[in-house]
């Protein structure tokens, strides 16, 4: 891998690759990835667990042997994950894939966390306890009246009976530096990398059906085996147990759910999640999306996408090996 050429400016490219769980994020990374020099990072709340497998589509290892993925299996389940665990553990991981002259792939379920790594968190000012308990006491349209003056926009945003945002309305408003409806939804996009956003567009209905023949492999391949395994082994933590059918097979170990309840409203959290996903991810600023009907589409677009990435590469002053695929 040696640099030549290329323009001094062009920043090293990261392939980000979005999606609701089964809409195929996998499957296209690992296309890229062959094609042009790349390796996967995964942005998921949930693979990071070890031993929580059955029930996160976790790549196989036969594709961790083939291509070197990043962000799975980094912690026990009973510990907790958040959003400033993943930004630790990513910057590093991220420099040292571009410092090698390879292309960064990130496959992205979790929107939150691709949002905080490439637009940063505006968190506005800490949580005021005092100012919190005070506004508790206080009835809900009271709040919403002080707001409706101070703020409107927020306040017809917010509406009138959601009394936990509201009150962070009021503190921003009051010890924050500007209203919270000043805040960009978007800041400027971070200019260390050259981001690419492609994301997986299925109708629907089409997705729904996925999504659910995925859950119920889930189920098949010993899920609930798996949730008795890792609570015998040392717990699940708050954050892992949040995870669609795992909060859901601990409600039915604990005997509030029979085990076929536990897999109908599993599948109806994923249905839900995959819709409230897509919508963030539909809101995301320069997003390329692919509108696919089957996997021959998501694999004919591999091509064009490997091939924009090299030449994004070789802008960047990276020459790819011309044995490289088409």
């Amino acid at each position: 891998m040696h640099a030549h050429g290329g323009n001094p400016q062009a920043k090293p490219p990261v392939l980000v690759i979005l999606g609701p769980t089964a809409s195929g994020k996998s499957r296209l990374a690992m296309a890229v990835a062959r094609r042009a020099g790349g390796e996967i990072i995964s942005v998921d709340a949930l693979k990071v667990y070890r031993g929580l497998d059955a029930g996160t589509a976790k790549p196989t290892a036969a594709e961790r042997a083939e291509i070197p993925h990043h962000g799975i299996d980094i912690v026990d389940a009973s510990q907790e994950y958040s959003v400033a665990r993943f930004l630790e553990f990513v910057e590093p991981v991220l420099a040292d894939i571009v410092a090698r002259g390879r292309l960064p792939i990130l496959d992205t379920t979790a929107p939150y966390y691709l949002r905080a790594l490439i637009y940063g968190l505006d968190r506005g000012p800490a949580p005021q306890l005092d100012f919190r308990s005070a506004q508790d006491q206080r009835p809900l349209i009271d709040l919403y009246a002080e707001l409706l003056s101070l703020d409107p926009p927020s306040a017809q945003r917010i509406g009138p009976g959601d009394r936990k945002r509201l009150t962070r309305a009021l503190e921003i408003v009051k010890y924050g530096q500007r209203k919270p409806s000043e805040v960009p939804k978007w800041g400027a996009i971070r200019d260390d990398y050259r981001w690419s956003l492609t994301g997986i567009s299925w109708p629907r209905e089409v997705l729904y059906a996925r999504v659910e023949a995925r859950a119920q492999q889930m189920f098949d391949s010993g899920w609930l085996q798996e949730v008795r395994a890792a609570l015998a082994a040392g717990g699940i933590s708050r954050t892992a147990g949040l995870a669609h059918g795992y909060r859901r097979l601990q409600e039915h170990l604990q005997g509030v759910l029979t085990y076929a309840e536990a897999v109908a409203l599993t599948k109806r959290d994923v249905r839900t999640f995959a819709r409230k996903s897509m919508t963030f991810f539909r809101s995301f600023p320069k997003v390329q999306w692919l509108e696919v009907t089957s996997e021959v589409e998501i694999d004919r677009a591999a091509m064009y996408l490997s091939h924009e990435m090299k030449e994004m590469l070789k802008e960047a002053g990276v020459e790819r090996p011309l044995v490289d695929l088409p």
